[in-house]
């Protein structure tokens, strides 16, 4: 009886401390340890080596110091911990992830500016006869506005129908600015602005391509 007894009292504590076990609250260890062994591992492959610290910083540079850590775990470098050589090993992982994005980066930059590129040849106008005189007498407006220096003018009209950037338009004006004879002219008698208009005219209908400011941005 007591032998029988003592196996009783055996099984319900074995079975007690199941129940017990199946009772207590779950924890999610395996993240908790995940993040434990990737700090380790810091510590292990950094100390003295400014190659893998160089390399982790230009990779927290791009993915930001919230995202880190989970980036990194889930890419797989706690495979280094099993590596013979896991500084090694840490620093290619580091490199390999800084050349990946790094070329994502630049592959969606390529493909951007080929769809502003696209976008833009999209918003070009048909090179008819009616579009080139209309833009002829713009070009004309446009110098006669570069002449008489009129800023606002040139900002909120004829930059964006031109479709010029600043720089295209700070060029457009060094050259008329070197125009002296023009220049003289127009000090001297501004009526004569009228005719520069005219004379530009007959000469961008004659040579559109030439004279019509920014042609090659504008037409199709």
């Amino acid at each position: 009886m007591k032998v029988s007894k003592i196996l009783i009292c055996t099984i319900i504590s074995i079975l007690a401390a199941g129940c017990a076990k199946k009772n207590l609250p779950t924890k999610n260890s395996e993240a908790i340890s995940k993040t434990e062994q990737l700090s380790l591992l810091k510590q292990q492959t950094e100390a003295n080596d400014p190659y893998v610290v160089d390399a982790k910083t230009q990779l927290l540079q791009i993915i930001g110091d919230k995202n880190f850590d989970n980036y990194v775990i889930k890419r797989g470098i706690l495979n280094c911990k099993s590596d013979n050589t896991p500084s090694s090993c840490v620093l290619s992982f580091y490199l390999n992830e800084n050349y990946k994005l790094k070329y994502d980066r630049q592959l969606k930059k390529v493909v951007e500016e080929n769809q502003a590129e696209h976008n833009i040849e999209l918003s070009k106008i048909k090179a008819t006869e009616n579009n080139i005189k209309n833009y002829c007498q713009y070009s004309a407006d446009f110098v006669t506005a570069i002449y008489t220096k009129d800023t606002t003018k040139i900002k909120q009209y004829f930059q964006p129908q031109f479709k010029m950037s600043e720089q295209d338009i700070l060029s457009l004006q060094t050259k008329i600015a070197k125009d002296n004879y023009s220049h003289f002219l127009i000090d001297e008698n501004p009526s004569i602005l009228q005719e520069i208009k005219v004379d530009y005219v007959e000469k961008c209908l004659s040579d559109p391509q030439k004279n019509i400011i920014n042609y090659f941005n504008i037409f199709r």
